[in-house]
């Protein structure tokens, strides 16, 4: 699943806050915790450890980070409570003094869950990530 939002913010602000993996606590309440475990040889991370609690459920994931293009961060899931399955990629693409923030979402849970729901927390997540990450570039963008 996917969701667009744009942003009043630069395409550097708002791939600042994304690659700024350890401060997702300040904007992401869901993240309790992120420490780079490992760095490619340009000293971008590489590697992930993140703590979550979501509606009540506590899970680590070991994800590993990937940079595909320019404005573009991709998430790839290695271990974690949860989940089979979970990919995430943030594209930015500039548009004169805004930008468009696009999150790309992909995952298969450990547990049957029906395919209605599964669609129905993707969204809702879908939502929350890119309201959460809007907000954040536009505050720091409007000097807060």
């Amino acid at each position: 699943m996917s969701k667009t939002v744009e942003v009043e913010a630069s395409a550097e602000t708002i791939m600042g806050i994304v690659a700024d993996f350890e401060a997702y606590p300040q904007w992401n309440p869901e993240v309790k915790g992120c420490w780079i475990l490992h760095r490619y040889d340009d000293g971008r991370p590489s590697q992930l450890r993140l703590d979550v609690e979501v509606q009540g459920q506590a899970g680590t994931f070991i994800t590993a980070v990937y940079y595909p293009g320019e404005n573009q961060i991709y998430t790839v899931l290695q271990q974690g409570d949860h989940f089979k399955k979970q990919e995430q990629k943030f594209s930015v693409v500039p548009i004169g003094s805004s930008s468009l923030l696009t999150v790309d979402l992909d995952v298969e849970t450990k547990l049957a869950i029906p395919a209605s729901m599964v669609k129905k927390a993707i969204g809702e997540t879908l939502d929350y990530l890119a309201n959460n990450l809007k907000a954040r570039a536009e505050q720091l963008a409007a000097g807060g």
